[in-house]
């Protein structure tokens, strides 16, 4: 299979050839084995990983929402955002969470700023846990 992960800001990984694929689906954690059928999902904020065959052992991120496709053997990912563990900033991602946090105190808080801040909570978390390796 080879897949390829596309963000607004980068290109993450570019027809990489790999052995399995895992991501955030909306439905729940997917994995994408070779000769899956081809299909087209959500993703949701969460840890995701693939196996490159030149590699052997996983390579771990974060995706922040966006979608999938399977066509044909391929994989093709487009996220709102998508960092491999090394690329994260944990000193940012701590300054996030802590920013979410004192926002979500805040009792005046409409609906749409809360869901806002309490994504960039969930993110935020998920970062630090990537990034450490407890994922």
């Amino acid at each position: 299979m080879k897949l390829t992960i596309l963000s607004p800001e980068k290109k993450v990984a570019s027809a990489v050839e790999v052995s399995s694929v895992t991501l955030p689906g909306s439905e729940g954690q997917i994995q994408i084995l070779p000769e899956h059928a081809d299909m087209i999902g959500t993703l949701e904020t969460g840890p995701f990983n693939y196996v490159a065959t030149s590699a052997g052992a996983p390579l771990i991120g974060v995706i922040s929402s966006g979608f999938f496709e399977v066509r044909g053997g391929d994989v093709t990912v487009t996220a709102e955002t998508c960092e491999l563990s090394g690329d994260i900033d944990v000193s940012r991602a701590k300054s996030a969470q802590k920013k979410a946090e004192g926002a979500l105190t805040d009792p005046e808080l409409d609906m749409k700023l809360f869901r806002k801040y309490e994504l960039k909570l969930q993110r935020s978390i998920i970062r630090q846990h990537v990034a450490a390796g407890e994922l």
